[in-house]
């Protein structure tokens, strides 16, 4: 028993530091990812109801930065400044996947509630997919092949499933006469531009950390370091707005519990773990995985603040969970489709990077890599 208490960390470890780990390891540490964020709004309708959202997002920041810290000391065991022409791709990953991604996530949950919030994220794969083209972080798929158009298919279903949703939720709302139209819809607002920020930062991360040979490719907690740095430097920022009204920074007894879930849980855990993930795999895949938060926020939300969906709501979110199985089965069959063209190379990581970065040391440690 003392054998396998001691072996399961060092098993964890090596699995960290691998430069190849198993996929099933991968996999299995974006389903937690999915799982701590599913529960988090939660928490957050259950017990923090009275608390202001920008002062909560800067207390959980803040919180999660020495944490970070410790876990870049002790997995990475060095601490990596970044250098000053940096500091500008830092910042804006920080404004991005935690300032503006955190932020317009739990206004959401108070005006729409964890349900639908969680629907919402399904969004998040096709953003990814739409951005990953743009930003030429993968492929332009070709015009004459089925997976491209089922790909399209997939982003408009989803498209039309956000749309009905939200206007579904108007309806309600106005029935119900206790939120405003306003209300609710802004809500919907903050949704669509927060799965929008979350895509973008895991694209911009991808392309420009994992992608480019940097010496920060092999660490991954001090990448969420920094970033989360500048996220809540940009909290702080923001709350100076609040210089006069002090009694905005005192959060509630009850709010303490949603917030140690959000600095050890949503914050550190989570976010560790998708850049991570965003290193071994590409990141239409990781993008793919934030739909299975869902279950989890229904569930909890069910048996913690007896939430439900409306039930024309639910013919939404078949549509956005139509559109994902679309986007991940046409990126599945464009990765064999790429993989046939090139058979002797690893389609995911190095034939991207030869692809997108041809300057003379990229090239050289790139062909070392496929041959």
């Amino acid at each position: 028993m003392s054998t396998l208490r001691c072996s399961c960390p060092k098993r964890v470890r090596d699995c960290w530091n691998n430069p190849s780990p198993p996929r099933y390891a991968v996999f299995l540490s974006l389903l937690v990812v999915q799982a701590g964020f599913g529960f988090y709004p939660v928490l957050v309708k259950k017990f923090n109801a009275s608390a202001n959202p920008l002062i909560f997002s800067l207390y959980r920041d803040t919180l999660a930065v020495p944490v970070l810290l410790l876990c870049a000391l002790v997995a990475e065991k060095q601490l990596k400044v970044p250098k000053l022409k940096e500091l500008p791709l830092f910042a804006l990953l920080g404004v991005l996947g935690m300032f503006s991604s955190q932020l317009l996530y739990i206004l959401a949950v108070y005006r729409v509630g964890p349900n639908i919030s969680s629907v919402f994220q399904q969004l998040t794969p096709i953003w990814g997919s739409i951005l990953a083209v743009l930003t030429c972080t993968e492929k332009i798929p070709p015009p004459n092949k089925a997976f491209t158009w089922s790909k399209l298919a997939g982003i408009l279903s989803a498209a039309g499933g956000a749309a009905e949703m939200t206007l579904t939720g108007q309806s309600f709302a106005q029935s119900d006469g206790h939120y405003s139209d306003w209300y609710m819809l802004s809500g919907f607002l903050f949704l669509l531009c927060n799965t929008f920020s979350t895509a973008l930062y895991i694209m911009l991360q991808k392309k420009y950390i994992f992608m480019k040979n940097s010496a920060w490719a092999t660490l991954p907690v001090s990448v969420t370091l920094w970033s989360y740095l500048f996220g809540a430097i940009s909290m702080g920022l923001a709350s100076i707005y609040y210089c006069n009204q002090l009694e905005v920074f005192a959060i509630p007894v009850q709010a303490a519990y949603p917030l140690v879930y959000a600095v050890i849980v949503a914050s550190s855990l989570c976010y560790l773990l998708t850049t991570w993930a965003n290193h071994h795999l590409r990141s239409t895949v990781v993008t793919a995985f934030w739909p299975c938060q869902v279950p989890v926020a229904v569930v909890g939300s069910y048996f913690v603040t007896g939430d439900e969906l409306k039930p024309l709501q639910y013919i939404g979110a078949l549509l956005i969970v139509f559109g994902l199985c679309l986007v991940v089965c046409s990126n599945f069959k464009e990765e064999k489709y790429y993989k046939l063209l090139e058979p002797n190379s690893q389609y995911s990581v190095n034939s991207e990077t030869l692809e997108h970065f041809d300057d003379g040391n990229g090239v050289k440690e790139t062909t070392r890599l496929l041959n």
